[in-house]
Order: structure tokens, then sequence, then C-alpha cells
């Protein structure tokens, strides 16, 4: 019938205990995270794209195939529960003009090319047999960006994807020069990743 008051010593020993399970709570969630990036190892991405929207910039200029290639390194982050790792990436891109047209004025050669290298820096957020990649670096000779979303089937340490890509050079340039300004394409894309 009677209730007994704690006193602040009986007090104490429970929040011992319960900060105790909060401290131990965080070192088991840094632990998983951990042991999931030693899970994932190296990740290699080998990509095969295919550019078929652009901008009204690129409208009567062709494409060709694009390939890409990018290595994710063995670190995996976790912001606010949304978990990254970080990784470069290296590709192509061409697109031959196909039409007369002109920029600012100045006559674009038919036949001309915008083509390149791009080389990116990656932030790459996994998602079972999914990834979302967003990364910035160089298109070309232009400081430029992109972002990824692709889905599809894993096989052992393999993994099979399709997906779109966007990708923006903020100031692209022909082989002649030309400055085509803001330039931009996307891609459906086929992946093949690899887990080392």
């Amino acid at each position: 019938f009677f209730f007994k008051q704690k006193t602040a010593y009986d007090i104490m020993p429970s929040l011992v205990g319960s900060e105790m399970c909060i401290r131990d709570s965080n070192r088991n969630s840094e632990q998983r995270i951990e042991d999931a990036a030693e899970r994932l190892g190296y990740t290699v991405d080998l990509t095969l794209g295919s550019p078929r929207f652009v901008n009204p910039m690129l409208m009567y200029w062709n494409s060709t195939i694009e390939l890409r290639a990018s290595v994710e390194f063995p670190v995996l982050m976790q912001v606010m529960g949304a978990r990254f790792r970080f990784g470069v990436e290296a590709g192509n891109f061409k697109f031959t003009n196909a039409n007369y047209q002109e920029v600012n004025g100045s006559p674009v050669a038919l036949d001309a090319t915008f083509s390149g290298i791009t080389l990116m820096g990656i932030m790459s957020f996994p998602a079972g047999p999914g990834k979302i990649k967003i990364g910035a670096g160089m298109v070309g000779s232009s400081f430029g960006y992109t972002m990824e979303s692709s889905y599809g089937i894993r096989i052992g340490s393999m993994e099979i994807r399709a997906g779109i890509r966007s990708t923006e050079a903020l100031s692209g340039k022909t082989a002649d020069s030309v400055d085509l300004g803001r330039v931009g394409w996307m891609d459906g894309q086929i992946v093949l990743g690899v887990n080392l």
C-alpha cells in the first residue's frame, strides 16, 4: 500500500545505467557502420551510357556512347541516418554538330565537336542493389556536375544496374574554342559494379 520515495542515492545508479546503455548503443552503431564499410571494400563501377535528352544548345548535335569508370573507397560515412561513400570517376563524352547554328553571333561549323573527358569527385549513397551518386569536377575544359540514380540486382559481389544520369557543364567549348555556354544532357545507362 505504501510507496517508497527514492532518494538521490537510489536515482543516481539508474541514471548511470541509462547513460551506459546510450553510450553502448552509440558504440554498437559505430561498429555496425565500420563493419558495413569493411564488407563493401573498394567498389568499381563500369558504365555504358547513351545521351538522349539534351538542353537546347545541343538539340541538333549527334552524340556517341559514353564510357565511365568510378572507384569508391572503403569508407562509409553517416550523417542523420544517410550513409554515403566518397570516390572518383573518369569518363568520356562526344557531341558532333549536325546542323547550321550560331552562338552569340558566331557560326558553329558543321561537324564541330564538343568532346572531352569528365573527371569528377563523387559522393555515393548505396541503397541495397541501387545507388544514387552526385559529383562535381571537370567536364572537358569546364567545371560541371552530375547526378545519377540506378537500380538493379546483386549477384554475389557483383551488381548489374540500369538508370539515368544528368550531366551539366557550366561553360562548354567546341574543339574550335567556340563558347557554347551552359550545356547539359541526360543519359540512359547500364552499370556493372564489382566489390573488391
